[in-house]
């Protein structure tokens, strides 16, 4: 299967690592600095642990590691998308939960619907365009109808 990515996939696929990898960095090497200052309502999750902290970070930078390697090849790596997605979405459904739950605040629920299920709708829609199966007769009928233009 050789389709053609359009070059907005690629470019959001970047961006999500670029995203994924800076979050990672900093909750490797900074733990403390990501969890008071980076992210405003982290602290009301419960006490600083900076191991965990550095553990989350981990999987920040492997599921970084596997966006890079999908935007150069969304088609060939549509699974690291797929895994990006649902490690996204197993987040989003954390935090929906807690907000159920009274374990967290609505105080910065504009942080997370930008960084969290905004970003996690965006994977999801890709993922679903990557992980698709293209309809051979549907593409013989375009390259059909390509040939008699030219």
């Amino acid at each position: 299967m050789n389709r053609k990515i359009p070059g907005w996939i690629s470019m959001a696929l970047w961006i999500f690592a670029a995203l994924y990898l800076a979050n990672g960095i900093e909750m490797f090497f900074f733990p403390s600095a990501w969890f008071f200052r980076l992210v405003p309502g982290v602290p009301e999750t419960g006490p600083f642990n900076a191991h965990l902290v550095a553990d989350s970070g981990t999987f920040y930078l492997g599921l970084a590691a596997g966006l890079m390697f999908a935007a150069l090849d969304a088609h060939r790596h549509a699974v690291a998308v797929m895994i990006a997605a649902v490690a996204s979405l197993m987040h989003a459904i954390l935090h929906i939960y807690s907000h159920e739950a009274g374990l967290l605040s609505y105080q910065h629920i504009t942080t997370e619907i930008v960084g969290i299920y905004i970003p996690t709708i965006v994977l999801c829609v890709l993922a679903f365009i990557l992980m698709r199966p293209v309809r051979e007769p549907a593409r013989a009928a375009l390259r059909t109808a390509h040939e008699s233009r030219s």
